[in-house]
């Protein structure tokens, strides 16, 4: 079936672009563009397509009035379009909160990304947006995550997260680590890797810590990270200097610092250098994990452009540990994954949930 679009942007020369992007798919039709608020919560209640691309910086009525409104009388999956400022990240956080289903973040025209990225990233979150069903009203704050400390929201995340609980204490020495590191076209890798994981009767019986370097600006991994966090049965959240690597959560790196292992289990973030023009570096985490682990380290390269992680591979394929990168045709950008496999270093390439499924074994 067509997935029918309305395309939101107060640039025309963006409306345009996204819309000869998405329709490079033949299952997407972008039926109305807007160039306001006011214009592209008039469209979606007039037009109600699948799903909306909706920026948030625009005239007339803000992309997050739209959305409330959007989302109070025509109820629609929402992709949002955001800029990398950290003013961005504060209402792409608020635009999730109102019910968003994803966000895509704009490339900016210097970034060293290849133009075709935005286009495979941007289809493939309109495509899982189109099977979102939304709710229609948005309750308040306190309707949804209640006033007192143990809250309907509270017990639940407790409840799916007992087993990890049971099986290890929280300063129980890690037996291993698996690092991953991703960048452009990673948030869609990572959904599936950790999906399939999140299956795997052995990660909740034996589980390990996984720790995900993936290439964003500041402020949008911590959204990432509470994106994951309600996905899926384990804690998932954005590292802070001084976490224990607990067995059974995974930490992403932060933006814009570099993720350390240390020998006591802890993690180390600093501003040091960029390093392959990347802050966080995959290179750097999976490096001081191979000095910690030695052969109970993991590696994955998922989908990414550049070169980032495959001198961290090196490494931990020289200590004897394990080595894994993503198919090329599973990739958004393929250069991160290829590279490592072009230097001999990686063991076996496949799909992001089969390598969640390789990881626990």
């Amino acid at each position: 079936m067509t997935i029918r679009v309305v395309v939101a942007d107060d640039s025309p020369f963006l409306c345009h672009l996204l819309t000869q992007y998405l329709e490079s798919d033949p299952a997407i039709r972008v039926i109305r563009t807007a160039n306001n608020g006011k214009e592209a919560s008039d469209f979606v209640k007039r037009w109600k397509p699948d799903v909306l691309t909706l920026d948030l910086n625009m005239p007339v009525m803000n992309g997050l009035d739209a959305l409330r409104d959007i989302m109070a009388e025509c109820p629609t999956p929402v992709v949002l379009i955001s800029g990398a400022a950290r003013e961005s990240a504060r209402m792409t956080k608020m635009g999730l909160a109102l019910g968003a289903v994803d966000f895509v973040l704009k490339y900016s025209p210097n970034a060293a990304v290849p133009p075709d990225s935005l286009r495979h990233e941007i289809i493939a979150k309109v495509r899982v947006a189109a099977r979102v069903k939304v709710i229609r009203t948005i309750p308040s704050m306190n309707k949804r995550f209640g006033k007192g400390k143990y809250s309907k929201l509270k017990i639940e995340k407790l409840r799916k997260r007992r087993y990890f609980q049971l099986s290890t204490r929280k300063d129980e020495p890690p037996a291993r680590i698996v690092i991953i590191g991703a960048s452009t076209g990673g948030p869609l890798a990572l959904k599936d890797l950790l999906s399939s994981l999140g299956k795997m009767e052995k990660f909740k019986t034996d589980p390990f810590p996984v720790v995900i370097v993936q290439h964003m600006p500041e402020g949008f991994t911590a959204i990432l990270a509470a994106q994951f966090d309600r996905l899926f049965p384990f804690p998932v959240r954005e590292a802070e200097q001084g976490d224990f690597l607990s067995p059974g959560t995974v930490l992403i790196a932060p933006g814009d610092r570099h993720l350390l292992i240390r020998p006591d289990y802890t993690v180390l973030l600093n501003m040091a250098p960029p390093v392959n023009g990347q802050r966080p570096s995959v290179d750097v985490t999976m490096q001081s994990a191979a000095q910690v682990f030695r052969l109970y380290t993991t590696g994955v390269i998922l989908s990414g452009m550049g070169d980032d992680g495959t001198q961290g591979l090196v490494a931990i394929k020289n200590n004897c540990g394990i080595t894994f990168a993503q198919t090329e045709e599973t990739c958004v950008v393929d250069t991160m994954p290829s590279s490592a496999t072009e230097k001999g270093v990686v063991e076996r390439t496949g799909s992001p949930a089969d390598i969640g499924r390789w990881v626990c074994h």
